[in-house]
């Protein structure tokens, strides 16, 4: 990456532990791509009732050349019996699917379709029978 990963925890327990567990992600996600510019990881633990468990949101902002930004949401709404760490990787398997995808699109990986695919085949028949 060009410039340092930004993290930035706001009410997490176990930073230490959440802090592993997102450079380990950040390194398999630059192992996809070497051309990532920036990436930014927003995790908050909402402080909720003794009796019930936290729920969490995590952001991750990706920015690629050329003009890609890929941003990637996960709340554990109703997930909330799943960790933080379970959370972050979820939203880590997201983000590198989408980054995946530009790469395969940069590298022109992605099929492409004839002009004949691209007519319906209803059309393509009686434009057959024509000839």
């Amino acid at each position: 990456m060009q410039l340092p990963l930004e993290l930035i925890m706001k009410n997490v327990e176990n930073k230490k532990e959440i802090e592993a567990v997102v450079q380990e992600k950040i390194a398999k996600l630059e192992h996809s791509c070497d051309h990532i510019t920036s990436c930014r990881v927003f995790i908050e633990q909402n402080p909720t009732h003794q009796h019930s468990k936290h729920t969490y949101h995590i952001r991750i902002d990706v920015r690629m050349p050329p003009h890609h930004e890929l941003v990637v949401k996960r709340d554990s709404g109703r997930n909330a019996h799943d960790d933080l760490a379970a959370v972050v990787r979820d939203a880590f398997v997201a983000i590198r699917r989408q980054v995946e995808v530009i790469v395969d699109r940069q590298k022109k990986k992605v099929k492409s379709h004839t002009l004949a695919r691209m007519v319906p085949s209803k059309l393509r028949k009686m434009l057959n029978m024509q000839e």
